[in-house]
């Protein structure tokens, strides 16, 4: 059986073997140059913003003042100053510590603004960690227990 031959052998319709890398880099780049173009001209990027209707403005208006307003008479209180103090604290945490509640997963500097100073603290450090235990002697004893920085424990005597 002979097999079909054509003309300068099967290879030359194969346009892809015959190809520069230089032809493949040019290639490429027209490529991306259109996928740019369609990007830009595609139709939905040039459409106008619709019109916000006056009865959204004015409900949106409203409540910025109502939120001005209560973030004014916020600033007073006294979670409002310590909000002051520490900015990136949540304000329903300030809330708390202001009340003089101490709750776990509180930081020392949250601990610290909470109940006060402690009357004795004892550090230790284990590897990595850092344990440390705060002691309060006030109107109820209390012991405060941290790992790195974080509050663990709170024992009340």
């Amino acid at each position: 059986m002979v097999k079909p031959s054509w003309p300068g052998g099967r290879k030359n319709y194969l346009f892809w073997k015959n190809r520069s890398q230089a032809y493949w880099i040019l290639f490429t780049v027209i490529l991306a140059c259109l996928v740019s173009v369609l990007i830009v001209l595609w139709p939905g990027k040039n459409q106008q913003p619709k019109k916000i209707p006056l009865e959204a403005l004015s409900r949106i208006h409203q409540e910025k003042l109502k939120a001005q307003k209560d973030f004014a008479e916020f600033i007073k209180t006294p979670a409002g100053k310590i909000w002051q103090k520490y900015p990136y604290w949540d304000p329903a945490t300030c809330q708390k510590i202001a009340e003089g509640q101490v709750f776990l997963e509180m930081s020392k500097e949250q601990a610290r603004e909470a109940a006060g100073t402690p009357v004795k603290v004892r550090s230790e450090k284990r590897g990595n960690m850092i344990l440390e235990e705060w002691i309060f002697d006030g109107k109820e004893k209390m012991i405060l227990r941290f790992e790195n920085n974080v509050l663990r424990s709170i024992e009340k005597k």
